[in-house]
């Protein structure tokens, strides 16, 4: 291809081929034709087996790489799905070209260059009723609010998006708060995202949304925001048939700031912050103490780097999983749904759930709360109206969170020849990367994987099933579908997404068989029975979402390489013989008992047999290079090393203090051993018994085997170090301990969950929050 061919191809996007491409995808490698078309990179390879397309909006980072000892040069591409593969080129020339056609592709700078305005599928659809799916008159009728309750009506204050620009046109507030009060009570939360109804429980319990409210360092207040809020806690209030009220016990209404204490008081300082409960009667404050969009995105991307040490080492360090605090954030949204789904359910009480400005946190928790509260949500199409309802509708950003618009510094060029430029490159891209993706975060991801945690947890509970959330995580980065281009419902609008783009609905009921879970049992959700329908989170259970990243459940699930434990304990030598490689061959050994004929009781790991300690010592002489025969000293002496230099050096001490005495008597026992046993052949003394042998060792380590504890107790404290190390490292925790939540309140004493101050997560050991 000629020079002005390529600058043709790069300025007019025409589409190309380009063959002899190889294609590494995990650890296959694929030779085959590389295609460039206006929306999607295709490659297919030779043998026609494998075909993967991908489109431009998936691609996360680009980077061309140097030539490899091959002589081929690569290019690596990252995607928003987990997935990586690497390009192979022949020339130089080719990766280039590639290189600024797919930048040129990717970064766009109006959302309608994305693929969805111009996408069509090669085969119709069967069902076209992706866009009216959601309609919130009628969901909102479902719930029994219209009709049935006087206390609600619907606003029209929001027809024009003039009101607040990211709410929905259709807004449920209670029926005593006009218009006027709803102007007023706007001016005092952020955005003017005043509280408005998300979902009505069948007792008659609701859940509200919001922002924070605009309090200020001279702690401002609204009367009206006030009065609105009081009405939403009192909407449970129904005239009965003699026409006086009847109250529900609402004791227990609750204002849930999904932000850390520390976080919703700094914020203070900017103008907001968070309600004065001396303004607010009748109610409580919780604060979920979930993390802000930055803290989720370097959770994220540390978790990633975690998970690349599978390609690289052929393990993922389980230490790295545990640090990226991953399974802490998605335990923390947990709790907070959980806190709401008891307040609604058991409480009949209302919940207030706001956090900065009501699209992020707030989203995850009214969504999770209401998926476990009605089981229509739970249903394949009751989920499509959720997410349409609470996140397209209520002005989640998916424009800005998932970055559709992306930026050239997610492209990095390495030089050949300039060492320096490359150093510079990578470090300006970063700091451009994270500049230009301060809006980004995974939220809505993190949504996804807590209710895939409640559905590991509550099977036959769903109508669909993983392969279903898989494809959600999939097209909010694809951008093939018009449903999760936009950050508010007004933009949906403004760009005529509806008659423009296919809702990705529609694709998912045209297949509708491959993401249903034939196990589903709706008549588990009866009201009347069993648990009245209705899922309680529980974040002790919280794993990885091994399938989305592309792993095994044992990869990511599976035991840790070396668990530790306290010194002297079972598990803390079960933990030593593991870093020796000894678990594999105590599994394996199944020789019998020389004296009584039966299996050796010894096989198993943690035998029941009360000395571990001398199973333990007696499975080290049958599986390493610790003999009892007749071998030179240097060679008992290398032996003893090679030993010491697997074991990891946070537990050397406490080893070396539980079995440095025998080791040191069965040297001064060999040494001062006859001629004779010298001179034996090696083979004579391998032919030995195994009565024999294991006499040897048990004389050896009954003399120690009474001052274990002892002896790993002080070998512990003579370092510091191996002290913290071995009794005060305990994994991660992401649980909450509620009784020690206290509440916010002014409604006296006695309530179930305890009395003043505000409620705050436990401290966990990475910090406060």
């Amino acid at each position: 291809m000629s020079t002005e061919a390529e600058r043709d191809l790069i300025d007019n996007l025409k589409v190309t081929k380009l063959e002899h491409v190889q294609l590494e995808q995990g650890q296959k490698t694929y030779t085959g034709n590389l295609h460039l078309v206006t929306h999607f990179i295709i490659f297919s390879s030779n043998e026609g087996d494998h075909e993967p397309w991908f489109p431009y909006p998936i691609i996360l980072t680009v980077e061309k790489g140097l030539p490899t000892i091959q002589g081929t040069w690569p290019l690596q591409i990252r995607c928003h799905n987990f997935v990586t593969v690497s390009f192979y080129f022949q020339e130089e020339r080719e990766v280039t070209l590639v290189y600024e056609v797919i930048q040129k592709l990717t970064c766009v700078s109006s959302v309608e260059q994305l693929l969805a305005f111009y996408y069509t599928p090669r085969m119709p659809f069967t069902t076209t009723d992706g866009w009216q799916i959601y309609d919130p008159l009628k969901e909102y009728e479902r719930m029994g609010v219209i009709k049935e309750n006087p206390n609600w009506r619907i606003s029209n204050i929001n027809e024009n998006y003039e009101f607040s620009p990211t709410y929905p046109k259709v807004i449920l507030v209670p029926a005593k708060i006009s218009d006027t009060v709803l102007s007023y009570a706007a001016k005092h939360r952020s955005k003017a995202r005043i509280p408005a109804l998300s979902y009505m429980h069948w007792n008659k319990a609701s859940i509200t949304r919001s922002s924070q409210p605009m309090v200020g360092l001279k702690q401002n207040r609204s009367v009206q925001d006030e009065k609105l809020i009081e009405a939403i806690f009192l909407s449970h209030i129904m005239p009965s048939p003699n026409g006086a009220p009847v109250y529900g016990n609402t004791t227990t209404n609750l204002i849930i700031d999904a932000r850390p204490t520390a976080n919703a008081v700094a914020n203070t300082a900017v103008g907001a912050g968070t309600e004065n409960m001396e303004n607010y009667r009748n109610c409580k404050k919780f604060y979920s103490g979930i993390d802000n969009i930055h803290v989720m995105r370097d959770s994220l991307n540390r978790l990633v780097e975690a998970l690349q040490e599978i390609d690289v080492k052929g393990r993922v360090s389980k230490a790295a999983l545990h640090k990226s605090g991953w399974l802490k954030h998605v335990s923390a949204v947990m709790d907070g749904a959980l806190m709401i789904v008891r307040n609604i359910h058991i409480s009949n009480s209302h919940v207030l759930v706001h956090c900065s400005d009501g699209w992020d946190r707030t989203a995850q928790l009214t969504s999770l709360a209401q998926i476990c509260l009605d089981p229509f949500y739970r249903t394949l199409r009751g989920f499509q109206v959720l997410v349409e309802k609470e996140w397209c509708s209520f002005g989640y950003k998916f424009m800005d969170r998932c970055g559709h618009l992306s930026n050239d510094k997610n492209f990095v060029a390495l030089s050949a020849t300039n060492a320096a430029a490359n150093t510079f490159a990578n470090v300006q891209s970063k700091l451009y990367n994270n500049k230009h993706i301060r809006e980004t975060s995974p939220v809505f991801h993190q949504f996804l994987d807590c209710v895939f945690q409640i559905m590991h947890n509550n099977p036959n509970r769903f109508e669909f099933n993983e392969v279903f959330l898989k494809q959600l995580h999939y097209h909010i980065y694809s951008c093939q579908f018009g449903n999760f281009l936009f950050n508010c419902e007004r933009q949906r609008k403004e760009y005529s997404a509806v008659k423009k783009c296919y809702s990705l609905w529609d694709l998912i009921n045209t297949s509708k068989d491959q993401y249903i879970d034939f196990s589903y049992d709706p008549s588990l959700d009866k009201e009347q029975g069993g648990d009245c329908g209705v899922l309680y989170p529980d974040s002790k259970s919280a794993k990885y979402w091994s399938a989305l990243f592309g792993r095994t459940d044992d990869e990511l699930n599976g035991p840790d390489e070396v668990p530790i434990a306290n010194p002297g304990s079972a598990m803390n030598e079960r933990a030593t013989l593991e870093s020796l490689g000894i678990e594999a061959s105590l599994a394996e050994s199944e020789e019998p008992n020389d004296e009584t004929g039966e299996e050796n009781p010894y096989n198993d790991p943690l035998g029941s047999s009360p000395n571990v300690s001398v199973q333990r010592m007696r499975a080290a002489s049958r599986t390493t290079n610790v003999r009892v025969g007749p071998e030179s000293d240097d060679t008992w002496q290398r032996s003893a090393d090679n030993i010491t230099s697997k074991i990891p050096a946070a537990i050397t001490g406490a080893f070396n203090g539980v079995f440095g005495e025998s080791i040191n008597r069965w040297r001064e026992s060999w040494n001062t051993r006859p001629a004779s046993v010298g001179a034996q052949p090696r083979a004579a003394t391998l032919g030995r018994s195994n009565s024999r042998r294991r006499d040897t060792v048990d004389r050896e380590l009954r003399s120690i085997s009474g001052v274990h504890s002892t002896a790993a107790t002080t070998a512990a404290t003579t370092s510091t170090t191996t002290t913290t190390m071995m009794t005060n490292a305990p994994l991660p925790s992401s649980k909450y301990n509620l009784s020690s939540l206290t509440l916010e309140h002014h409604m006296g004493s006695g309530h179930p969950y305890s009395s003043g101050g505000n409620i705050s997560r436990s401290s966990t050991p990475s910090g406060t929050r």
